[in-house]
């Protein structure tokens, strides 16, 4: 704190004047590093904002100023306000990395998120940890409403901010600035910190911190928004997004002002997660929810908890509101849409549903949303609105006619859309403009009552979204409107047919699901629904034939004919470019293998009487994964070369697989379970990592040995493997492999009989091993689900590592069997690091094993690998 007493801080700062000829005296003799050392500290000593007389009437008040100063800074403290805060940590140490602050840089940081997510209460932690390091700080409340308000223009509203900024940061009250350089003529020799909390507006910043220039090095200016796209207008790269709390931060947050604890007593535990769950993890609902509930008795927690749900607290609901009357009206429009309609649809659906000018109005809609943290769009496409923004979009519709609902623009509840439509027997002819209808259908049966007039769909001329579930017509209205339709679901419906055969005009129709129909006897005729790209059908029981009009489905990605169990016609000759995903698992009568598309993904065909797979499919050039679990294939001989998954499950006439298996290099899963007749399997791809043969009563020969030492091998209940096929299991490498057996292999040298939980040992410090390979005998008559296996060294009992080995979905054992894994040891195996001692000579080793279904354990056996007889050690250490 420097004071400048009868000197002129500029002659300091450049070492002239009287000064600097006094300087000069004092550099002689003096090396040139000292010179330039003194020099340096001269030229900083007066960049700090310190005492000149100049600046006082008098020597005397000037005296008192410096004192009060000194005494101020003698008696500060650090604070301790937020060290109580859940999670503030965390946020303090990814800021500090984006503020650098050693860097000599000026830099700009922003912090970014929704409002009450808790950006303000960062930046205050920030402020209170490190204004310290700065000469001038500065935290600069409420940005956005101390600007505009007034009748000035934008040069007057820039100007008074800037004014009430130096008036602040200099504590300067009643400044004066005339001109928008002040800033820079007064701080760009000044190390500053500036935390601009609440920036709504890019001319805010533009004001206050337009250049990086304006102030000294090291400084750091840290700006907190709702609206990402104004750092981005303003060349921040630097931005923090805060993230929400995690479930169990969340609950700590709401205890500590529910019950100033940071966890619920046992009576309060399920309801206060409820509570939690309620304010969707949101820090400023959490905060205000739990002060709300503090000092109430469990029964008003009970009786308060259904009427939160549909109505947010006012103090929540004011500052959320602020994000939403911000909104441009068309943005206002589109953000109700996902509040009330579209919450967790992809994208590209909200701009199908959406009406408006143009898709790219609704493009810029969801932009304009996601940026300002109204909204948030996933990688996948999912747009996601948070629960209280929602609740804040259904009370804005309520606002818009508190008592007639049939004048609001959504309708959701449903004893108000009851009301509706029952005081008005023909509801729909009043509703024209109506886009968007969805009816839920009860879990229980009885209660779906909902009964209008068959001819009521024919006055929606508009309608985009229909979903009518449990439908309880047999057919649509012959004068329905289709030619605006994008979606159309009515599952669960006693619909026969939807319409006659002449094509509707479902021009704009992209999801149809008629699943759960099971009397839909006749499939509509689909000529002009060319945009179609999900149908779905399953469980329509008496669907006998696919019509060929699904050759104009051009945009298909997804065909769902699962559970049909009537259907035996699927057409042919026919190549969908974009279908990927095909079903038509448990349909029983279908005996035709289906080659409507070569671009297949992914074929479910269980449970079908087809019988072979035509050769067509070793051009299929996407094929991931083949299902045909349960179907009758007798011999297995045409496979697509890039085939990942193979599921051959409980085909129970399968005799022989191609001998070309080998062939298929991307082949990661075969499964041949419950294959009965299968005798003989030939020999696999190094890529393939996970055989399944449970109960392959007749398999015998095996073509071998395995050699991914990743591979787990499964045959449970194998009884007929021959002498050769056991014994080339025993030689292969492998992560897991379990086969019939009753007597543990001679070579694992350390044994331990019992069915005990536990078996430890220590050995001496000295023994050389890097894995490690174990082997359990388990006793016919009880199913093996699980084994878990633990080291601990001699220090406290502590576990290094922990080693899961799971073996799911195993039949009961028909006799005793052979359990083998290999387990690999960190390459540090030498202790805690943390317990600061050398390591012992000697540790302690200590297996144990959970097996559940009561699964017997007769013998277990350790065999201890050095590294170069571990094949999977190299392979798994650099995981480790």
């Amino acid at each position: 704190m420097p004071i400048f007493y009868k000197v002129d801080p500029s002659e300091v700062r450049k070492q002239t004047g009287k000064f600097g000829m006094g300087f000069l005296k004092t550099c002689h003799g003096k090396t040139e590093e000292q010179k330039h050392s003194w020099s340096q500290a001269l030229t900083d000593v007066a960049s700090i904002v310190g005492g000149h007389p100049q600046d006082w009437d008098n020597e005397a008040d000037m005296i008192t100023t410096i004192a009060k100063d000194v005494l101020d800074k003698l008696n500060a403290t650090p604070s301790r306000d937020f060290d109580d805060l859940v999670g503030i940590e965390s946020h303090i140490a990814r800021m500090k990395t984006l503020l650098c602050l050693d860097s000599q840089e000026v830099r700009l940081v922003g912090i970014w998120g929704p409002a009450g997510i808790g950006k303000t209460t960062i930046a205050r932690a920030l402020y209170s940890q490190f204004h310290e390091n700065f000469k001038l700080s500065i935290f600069m409340e409420n940005v956005s409403e101390s600007y505009g308000g007034t009748n000035l223009d934008s040069y007057g509203l820039k100007l008074g901010l800037q004014q009430r900024f130096l008036s602040k940061l200099l504590d300067q009250h009643g400044l004066r600035i005339s001109h928008l350089g002040a800033i820079k003529e007064r701080l760009k020799n000044h190390k500053v910190l500036a935390i601009l909390d609440d920036v709504d507006n890019i001319e805010q910043l533009q004001a206050l911190a337009k250049e990086t220039q304006w102030f000294g090095k090291k400084s750091r200016i840290i700006v907190t928004t709702r609206n990402k796209q104004l750092l981005i207008s303003h060349n921040i790269s630097h931005v923090y997004k805060v993230p929400f709390p995690s479930r169990e931060e969340a609950l700590a947050i709401f205890c500590q002002h529910a019950f100033r604890e940071c966890s619920p007593s046992d009576d309060f535990k399920d309801i206060s997660s409820e509570f939690a769950a309620l304010a969707g993890h949101l820090p400023l609902g959490l905060r205000v929810l739990g002060s709300f509930m503090r000092g109430k008795s469990k029964d008003e927690w009970e009786v308060s908890l259904p009427t939160l749900k549909t109505r947010l607290n006012g103090e929540i609901e004011k500052l959320l509101k602020v994000g939403y009357e911000g909104l441009h009206k068309d943005d206002k429009a589109l953000f109700l849409h996902i509040a009330c309609l579209f919450n967790g649809h992809y994208e590209t659906y909200v701009k199908q549903m959406v009406v408006a000018n143009s898709d790219l109005d609704v493009s810029f809609g969801l932009k304009v949303l996601a940026d300002r943290s109204l909204i948030q769009i996933y990688v996948d496409g999912r747009v996601v609105m948070h629960s209280l923004l929602r609740q804040l979009g259904t009370e804005v519709v309520r606002e818009q006619s508190v008592n007639e609902p049939g004048k609001r623009q959504f309708l959701m509840s449903a004893r108000e859309i009851c009301g509706v439509l029952s005081n008005n027997t023909n509801a729909f002819e009043n509703m024209r403009n109506l886009l968007y209808i969805r009816i839920y259908r009860s879990n229980d049966p009885n209660t779906n009552k909902m009964k209008l007039p068959e001819e009521g769909l024919s006055y929606l001329p508009q309608l985009r979204l229909l979903q009518w579930e449990a439908y309880p017509h047999m057919f649509l209205p012959s004068r329905f409107r289709t030619e605006w339709l994008v979606e159309l679901n009515m599952s669960h419906s006693k619909l026969k047919t939807l319409w006659g055969d002449n094509a509707q005009p479902l021009r704009n129709l992209k999801i149809m699901n008629l699943s759960n129909s099971p009397n839909l006897e006749s499939f509509p005729n689909l000529l002009e629904a060319t945009k179609l790209e999900r149908l779905d059908l399953s469980w329509c029981e008496s669907l006998v034939e696919l019509p060929s009009s699904i050759q104009n489905l051009h945009k298909l990605s997804l065909l769902e004919m699962s559970c049909c169990t009537s259907l035996e016609i699927i057409p042919t000759n026919i190549n969908l470019a974009t279908l990927s995903r095909l079903h038509f698992r448990n349909c029983p009568r279908l005996k035709t293998f289906p080659e409507i598309s070569t671009n297949i993904n992914y074929l479910k065909i269980r449970g079908t009487a087809i019988t072979e797979v035509p050769p067509s499919v070793k051009s299929w050039r996407r094929i991931k994964e083949i299902c045909m679990e349960s179907a009758e294939v007798r011999i297995l001989i045409n496979l697509p070369y890039i085939l990942e998954t193979l599921c051959l499950r409980g085909n129970t006439k399968l005799v022989a697989i191609t001998n070309y298996l080998i062939r298929l290099r991307r082949l990661r899963m075969i499964d041949i379970s419950f294959c009965v007749s299968l005798v003989y399997l030939p020999k696999l791809p190094y890529s393939v990592r996970y055989l399944t043969a449970l109960n392959c009563e007749s398999l015998r020969r095996l073509h071998g040995p395995f050699r991914n030492p990743s591979i787990r091998l499964k045959f449970t209940n194998c009884l007929k493997l021959d002498h050769n096929a056991q014994e080339m299991i025993h030689q292969s490498v492998f992560g897991v492999v379990i086969l019939p057996g009753g007597q543990m292999p001679a070579y694992f040298t350390h044994r331990y009989n019992g069915n005990c939980g536990f078996y430890h040992f220590t050995f001496d410090g000295s023994v050389s091993f890097y894995s490690f390979k174990v082997c359990l005998l388990l006793a016919a008559g009880t199913r093996f689900e699980s084994c878990q296996t633990s080291f601990y060294t001699s220090f406290r009992g502590n576990p290094i590592k922990k080693y899961y080995t799971y073996i799911l979905n195993q039949p009961q054992l028909k006799v005793d069997h052979i359990c083998m894994f290999e387990c690999v040891l960190p390459p540090d195996y030498d202790g805690p690091p943390y317990l600061g001692t050398r390591p012992s000579t000697t540790k302690l080793f200590k297996f144990d094993f959970n097996c559940n279904y009561g699964c017997k354990v007769l013998e277990c056996g350790l065999l201890f690998l050095e590294a170069r007889k571990s094949l999977i050690a190299a392979k798994r250490a650099d995981r480790v």
